[in-house]
């Protein structure tokens, strides 16, 4: 963790010393302005008193006398000259002290400025350490990342060769050849599947006609008194048909209804398979594989007689394009009826006929 260093802050310049000084000075010299002031008043007025007092003539002896001695005598004017030197000395040291209080405000400015300088320096010099120390941690994270790619590459690239290697054992892939998308209605014999839960069962709608024609004589009876009979067959794999036997209205009947004794055409008007087993058939996996039960009815079949239908939930799609790819190789006809989810797989006389690709 970076620990940001305190600034050692230098002792500030003070005047106040200084000032206290020129102060001082400043005030003696006024109190020897004053003094001097003061004396050469009194002064100049002793001079007069004294030369009111003197006679016109001067005595011949102070003719020939020096002024100079007077003057030294004089002990108001030593003073007075002792004062102006006093006075010239204290003005030449205030002058000093002016000269050096600008030098050093002159300096004061110059380390000022060199203060800032250094200040604005140390904040760019903070700015570029903070950038350097993102910039080193970004780096630090893109190296880590590209550590952890390049191990994810080399791992994925481990993998890639696993499953090419399980590829390369695998048989060769099959050429699918889909027929054109032209269809035509069937007219050959049906085998029919349901796809359903991603399972195909067979349906044996052929056992189912066999029986319900062995059951007509016993059902003509019925059809003697009444116009319909409705039955159901036995169970053959995974379902039953219930089926509709109806009897045809003729020309001849008018408004007279059955049981009168004449002779009459019937026919089958329609059937509903119905599952008894809620889990049947099987996975495509297991249908495609050799010996399932779908294997063994596609590989009887003669292309050139039957069609196989297959009814086509939602849910297997799927399913049923992997079962119609394996019949269209061994060039068997497929019929497709999808159903929505809980349509029961049903025919009757005027339904459409399936249509084969």
């Amino acid at each position: 963790m970076y620990r940001r260093r305190r600034r050692t802050r230098e002792i500030p310049f003070s005047f106040d010393s200084f000032l206290d000084v020129v102060a001082n000075v400043c005030g003696i010299i006024i109190r020897l302005i004053l003094v001097a002031w003061v004396g050469a008043r009194t002064y100049h007025t002793l001079a007069a008193q004294r030369a009111a007092e003197t006679p016109a003539g001067p005595p011949p002896a102070a003719e020939h006398a020096s002024p100079e001695p007077t003057a030294v005598s004089d002990p108001l004017a030593l003073e007075l000259q002792r004062q102006r030197r006093e006075l010239e000395q204290h003005e030449q040291r205030l002058l000093d002290q002016l000269r050096q209080y600008q030098l050093l405000q002159s300096g004061n400015a110059g380390l000022g400025t060199q203060l800032d300088d250094l200040t604005a320096a140390q904040r760019t010099l903070e700015q570029q350490q903070g950038r350097l120390e993102s910039t080193s941690v970004e780096q630090t994270t893109a190296a880590r990342t590209a550590q952890v790619s390049l191990a994810d590459l080399r791992r994925r690239s481990e993998q890639l060769a696993g499953e090419l290697r399980e590829l390369e054992k695998l048989p060769p892939a099959k050429v699918l050849r889909y027929r054109t998308p032209v269809s035509r209605p069937v007219h050959t014999e049906e085998f029919h599947f349901e796809c359903r839960e991603g399972r195909v069962s067979y349906i044996d709608l052929q056992a189912f006609l066999v029986e319900i024609h062995r059951g007509m004589p016993d059902k003509v009876e019925l059809l003697k008194s009444r116009w319909e009979v409705e039955s159901v067959t036995g169970v053959a794999g995974a379902f039953r048909l219930r089926y509709t036997l109806e009897r045809e209205r003729g020309v001849l009947d008018g408004g007279a209804g059955p049981g009168r004794e004449q002779s009459f055409r019937y026919g089958l008007s329609g059937w509903v398979v119905e599952p008894v087993l809620p889990t049947r058939g099987e996975t495509a996996e297991v249908a495609l594989r050799p010996g399932s039960q779908f294997r063994r009815l596609a590989d009887a079949l003669d292309p050139e007689q039957t069609v196989v239908t297959f009814w086509v939930y939602p849910d297997s799609f799927a399913l049923y394009r992997q079962l119609r790819d394996y019949l269209h190789e061994h060039n068997v006809e497929v019929a497709g009826r999808p159903l929505p989810p809980g349509m029961p797989i049903a025919s009757s006389r005027d339904g459409s006929a399936s249509r084969g690709q």
